[in-house]
């Protein structure tokens, strides 16, 4: 774990979904989270798709948080935002109560514009995957 996740985001619950970084480079993330029946973002037994987009989206925000402190800053991430999403799929439905994965690529930076490829998988299956663009 890279710190705890509470400093790498300016999420709060219940709005924040991903549990911990594990591992953060200059393009490329992974994090994880589990949820659970009474989790915010489970309705009719079922993790809601829109959850899983902002599961990637936390991952890069919690990656440039990384970044930000391993540079001498202090803080998290908070000047992002989600700007378009691209090409995603939702492959599976992810199971409840088990470790998922989330992990992201930086493809290309124009400024402040981010364009991201993100998976969410739990063991070995395939539960989404698409791309991001972001400002931040």
């Amino acid at each position: 774990m890279l710190g705890d996740i509470e400093t790498l985001l300016p999420h709060r619950a219940p709005m924040r979904f991903i549990e911990a970084l594990t591992d953060c480079t200059d393009t490329t993330a992974r994090a994880t989270t589990t949820f659970t029946a009474d989790h915010f973002a489970v309705a009719d037994g079922a993790v809601t798709e829109t959850a899983l987009i902002e599961c990637v989206a936390q991952t890069v925000a919690a990656a440039l948080g990384h970044r930000s402190r391993a540079s001498g800053k202090v803080g998290a991430a908070n000047n992002g935002m989600l700007a378009a999403v691209s090409n995603f799929k939702i492959h599976a439905r992810p199971p409840l109560d088990q470790l998922l994965t989330i992990e992201v690529r930086e493809v290309k930076r124009l400024g402040p514009m981010l364009l991201i490829t993100g998976t969410i998988s739990c063991a070995d299956q395939l539960i989404a995957s698409g791309e991001l663009s972001l400002y931040a």
